[in-house]
């Protein structure tokens, strides 16, 4: 029997597009179509492996597996946990993973912050600022990096909320800059799907003065910076837009 079968409501098309009003104006991406694998950690040590399918974005099938997936996000917990709202804090990134094949791989952006590639960014003198980096519907929730450029050299970090830097930080005193984009659209601009002011454009938002953005769009264009992104392995598509649909899967039984 599938986990389907512990929802109080059925998973079909006409439920889980209804909001708290019982309107059909969730509006579902159609992208959101595939199958996602998943690897429960419980309490206990014991693996469940399960998958489930979506059309649409709408819940279509939920079945256990007696073996893993080709893939899999690992995630502490039962298997009927929801995904998580909010912030996240750093030791929940930690906590989940990513298990490709049978490579254990940090959950993005863990992944992309400490990618030793970055470290051979060119120096540009001048080149500082501060960047509030916000990824939102990842598969824990909405991440938050604290980047620091000075003189084009990278330090990044994930936080639960910003704070301003101290003197014996990076980037002291240096102008700062806001961008957010959707988790499925940053994997999409570091594989090289989209470019950053796509990502960007597609529902994401930016506050900052343009002559700093054209500095961290010139930054991120150089080829090393491409380079290193180039270098992070191509995550499945369904992994991008999980975290935009699975909070609107209906509760599980009590």
């Amino acid at each position: 029997m599938g986990f389907v079968a512990q929802f109080r409501r059925s998973v079909d098309q006409e439920s889980t597009r209804e909001d708290g009003s019982g309107q059909l104006d969730l509006h579902l991406p159609e992208y959101a179509t595939g199958t996602v694998h998943h690897q429960a950690i419980l309490e206990d040590g014991t693996v469940v492996h399960h998958h489930q399918r979506f059309e649409s974005g709408v819940l279509v099938d939920w079945i256990e597996d007696d073996e893993p997936g080709p893939w899999a996000l690992i995630r502490p917990g039962s298997p009927l946990r929801p995904c998580p709202g909010g912030v996240a804090d750093p030791d929940d990134v930690t906590g989940a993973a990513l298990r490709l094949g049978d490579e254990i791989r940090p959950l993005p952006l863990l992944d992309d912050l400490p990618a030793p590639a970055f470290e051979s960014l060119a120096r540009v003198p001048h080149a500082t600022a501060r960047l509030r980096f916000e990824v939102f519907a990842t598969p824990v929730g909405t991440q938050r990096c604290d980047v620091r450029y000075h003189d084009g050299s990278r330090t990044a970090w994930l936080v639960s909320d910003w704070t301003d830097p101290t003197e014996d930080e990076p980037a002291f005193g240096a102008p700062e800059m806001h961008v957010s984009m959707s988790f499925r659209n940053y994997l999409k601009m570091r594989s090289g799907q989209v470019t950053a002011l796509e990502a960007i454009e597609d529902g994401g938002s930016v506050d900052a003065r343009w002559t700093l953005l054209l500095l961290l769009h010139g930054m991120i264009q150089s080829p090393e910076y491409v380079a290193a992104y180039r270098g992070l392995p191509v995550l499945p598509d369904e992994l991008g837009w999980w975290g935009e649909v699975a909070p609107h899967i209906p509760p599980a039984e009590d």
